[in-house]
């Protein structure tokens, strides 16, 4: 450990990261871009309409579930003990932290270009407008909680993997990541609609600088809420 300490400190992490997570998240990734590419085509070609007040709606949970590949990168890691020489060389834990929050973003992004560009290809294609109302459902809904969400549960579950011990299948941060990302969302659209019309956008959007402000605090806090050996293997 002392040896590590004096060698050169690693660049940024956040290239092979990205690149990592694409590979390990590849099956969320197609799953994501799939699920949403294929309801995006189904409900432009049946009536544009219901692609315009439906579509916008369903993103955030493809854009969550193609996200995975951040918190896998994060959780397989810290099992193997890649932080173990990390945070030897230096690397603090909110760098660790910040590059597993980029690359899911990344992966987010990915889902909603491949979603955006096939939807409204379809949609247009079908003999649709473009509508005041399809521009503000995508970018004051659809894009904000789409990218607030992944924050949100990518953040939560790096925190449950490391205040945790490995476990599979549903109880494991991969198996719960989703729902905290989705959660929040459904219920900001559930309140939005119960609200007056004029103040829809103002609550989904407040709402998802909300989440993506308490992300981002928890992501610049790690170094201080979480002791380094919580980033250690526990095996």
């Amino acid at each position: 450990m002392a040896l590590a300490r004096r060698g050169a400190p690693p660049g940024s992490l956040l290239p092979i990261t990205l690149r990592r997570s694409f590979v390990a998240g590849r099956i969320y990734l197609a799953m994501g871009s799939a699920f949403s590419l294929l309801l995006a085509v189904a409900l432009a070609r049946a009536r544009p309409i219901v692609f315009a007040t439906t579509f916008p709606l369903e993103m955030p949970l493809f854009a969550v579930l193609g996200s995975l590949g951040g918190l896998i990168i994060f959780s397989g890691d810290r099992a193997k003990g890649v932080f173990e020489y990390l945070l030897a060389y230096g690397v603090r834990p909110t760098t660790i932290f910040g590059n597993g929050v980029l690359a899911a973003l990344g992966l987010a992004a990915t889902v909603l270009a491949v979603a955006l560009a096939a939807g409204l290809g379809t949609y247009f294609a079908s003999g649709g407008t473009p509508t005041a109302d399809l521009a503000k459902s995508i970018g004051l809904y659809a894009v904000p909680m789409s990218l607030a969400g992944t924050v949100f549960s990518t953040t939560a579950g790096m925190y449950w993997a490391s205040l945790s011990s490995p476990r599979s299948g549903f109880n494991s941060p991969l198996g719960v990541a989703p729902l905290l990302g989705v959660g929040p969302t459904v219920l900001v659209l559930v309140t939005a609609e119960t609200a007056p019309a004029a103040d829809f956008y103002w609550i989904t959007v407040g709402a998802a600088a909300i989440l993506g402000a308490a992300a981002l605090t928890l992501v610049a806090a790690s170094g201080r809420l979480l002791r380094s050996e919580r980033l250690l293997s526990p095996l």
